[in-house]
């Protein structure tokens, strides 16, 4: 009869053989002489054999000379002296195919051992391992493709280190990537900027709302560009800030392009001589007002017209242009219109850039404009001359630019009617000189509650307009509070005056609104009109 010791060694034997039975993952219990005690459930399915074909074998017998003692052997004597030990590996399974295994021995000191042996428990990983690959490979074609964008992508945390960035910012900012990662912004440029950014960034982060701005950074090498910069917050599904992520471009070139094409289209419109643009086959482009004036059937813009309607020329042929005798692009000569009155004219070669075709500007020099030209220099001139602000030709030349600029991108514009109250008492009091000085203080007022992207005009008497890049119509709203809270104060006028002016305010919104220039100017001065006949109104976003 067994002793109690035996019945319970016994008992305890049955109940792990039992769990093991139970078991998918590959367990196995292998005793000192490497002699298999246990294997589970899982180890018959892998190697699809029984227990009576593993059992009381040796690990050699079962897996192989060579296997058992380049590999399994060294595991197990580690860990019959006491490691523990943690491997992984690739074999076939009893289909042939391969499969990584994650291995885990320990010390076994049980029931089905006599003494110390070794518990190995085997997990299978390979859809694990093929997952992480997947990722792996997911991340880095991400990586690739966010690598072969022209544009600068980049992350920071919320203290402003920079997690992870492109290629293009890297090359942008003459540095590697892993000189830019963990640095911020005050080790990458000037304080001054590194300051400006960590604003706009706390903007974004606080108001859990992307925002895009145009930003003038000094770089450490004192290079100074214009960025155009979309920023949004990061934030997971709990409302964590995680910190921001930027999207940019540099545009300091693209931006010094639009000015000089805008100061060339001033120029052009405002220049006394008759200027037009042509196609290398003559065609007519464009002309402007004193062309327009001085030969009115330019003005006709039903029809494609060629320089040959216009004038003819005694030693060229104006038909084509490539004719002309042009040296170092340019041509000089003598041109006749339909009235047969006698032009000294030049005509100028413009190349094109890449993929456009070249144009020609022929300019008529008609010394008896000059004189005119002279007398209304200042009506033309692109600024005010009381305030200094932009006057209406240089606004609506802006605010054109600025509308192809939205359409591209797909934002909106704001245009912000500002038409004084009660201005015409100050006149009539205190003198038109003084009225003067009250126009500059207010015009000194608005500079201040808009950025420096924004534009601001003084239109003429006691009207002013402001064109304003904006996110949504509530922005507008915020804009046109602030404006008429700063123009509640006292103006200082001298000599103990100190009357108040207060303001109406229309506003019109691109694309909602119109889409033109003219269009949005418009429904503004109708939205200021209707606010100010409304004793309860102090501004108005059109609707229309």
């Amino acid at each position: 009869m067994k002793s109690k010791s035996e019945l319970d060694s016994a008992n305890n034997q049955s109940i792990e053989s039992s769990l093991l039975r139970h078991t998918d993952d590959l367990v196995s219990i292998v005793d000192k002489n490497y002699i298999y005690r246990a294997i589970s459930r899982g180890y018959e399915i892998f190697f699809g054999c029984t227990q009576q074909d593993i059992l009381g074998k040796s690990v050699s017998e079962v897996h192989g000379e060579d296997v058992f003692k380049d590999a399994i052997k060294p595991a197990l004597d580690k860990t019959l002296a006491g490691e523990y030990v943690h491997f992984q590996f690739s074999r076939p399974n009893h289909t042939g195919e391969i499969r990584n295994l994650d291995s885990m021995h320990t010390i076994y000191s049980g029931p089905l051992t006599e003494g110390d042996g070794v518990a190995v428990v085997v997990r299978d990983i390979t859809e694990t391992v093929k997952a992480n690959e997947a990722l792996h490979n997911e991340r880095q074609l991400l990586n690739t493709i966010i690598d072969s964008i022209p544009d600068f992508i980049f992350t920071k945390t919320p203290s402003g280190v920079y997690q992870t960035c492109n290629k293009s910012f890297a090359e942008f900012l003459g540095l590697s990537k892993e000189q830019i990662i963990g640095k911020t912004d005050y080790e990458l440029m000037s304080k001054a900027s590194a300051k400006y950014i960590a604003q706009r960034d706390a903007e974004v982060r606080n108001n859990h709302d992307a925002q895009r701005d145009d930003e003038w950074v000094t770089y450490q090498d004192g290079r100074r560009r214009l960025l155009d910069m979309h920023k949004m917050p990061l934030i997971n599904e709990n409302n964590t800030d995680l910190g921001i992520l930027g999207v940019g471009r540099n545009v300091t070139y693209e931006r010094e392009a639009e000015q000089k094409l805008l100061m060339a289209a001033l120029v052009f419109d405002s220049t006394p001589d008759p200027c037009i643009i042509l196609e290398e086959t003559g065609l007519i482009i464009s002309s402007n007002d004193a062309a327009q004036n001085q030969f009115p059937n330019l003005q006709n813009k039903d029809k494609s017209q060629h320089i040959s309607d216009i004038f003819y020329c005694a030693e060229a042929n104006l038909q084509d242009l490539n004719s002309l005798s042009i040296e170092n692009g340019n041509w000089c000569g003598e041109v006749y219109s339909n009235d047969h009155d006698s032009h000294l004219a030049t005509v100028n070669l413009v190349q094109g850039q890449a993929r456009q075709a070249d144009k020609y500007v022929l300019m008529i020099r008609d010394e008896g404009t000059h004189q005119s030209f002279a007398d209304n220099l200042k009506d033309k001139a692109y600024q005010d001359a009381l305030t200094g602000l932009p006057n209406r030709r240089l606004f609506f030349s802006r605010l054109e630019s600025a509308l192809i600029r939205a359409e591209r991108q797909f934002t909106q514009l704001a245009v912000f009617y500002i038409d004084l109250n009660n201005f015409k008492p100050i006149n009539d009091q205190y003198g038109h000189s003084t009225g003067d000085k009250a126009l500059i203080q207010v015009a000194n007022r608005l500079k201040k509650q808009f950025r420096s992207s924004d534009t601001l005009a003084r239109l003429g008497g006691d009207e002013f307009v402001a064109l304003v890049n904006i996110e949504n119509k509530s922005q507008a709203n915020i804009i046109a509070e602030k404006v008429l809270s700063n123009l509640q104060a006292e103006l200082d006028l001298g000599n103990n005056r100190r009357p108040t002016i207060s303001a109406s305010i229309g506003i019109s919104i691109f694309p909602s609104n119109a889409g033109t220039a003219e269009e949005l100017v418009h429904k503004a001065d109708e939205a200021m009109y209707k606010a100010k006949r409304d004793p309860n109104l102090h501004y108005l976003i059109s609707e229309s």
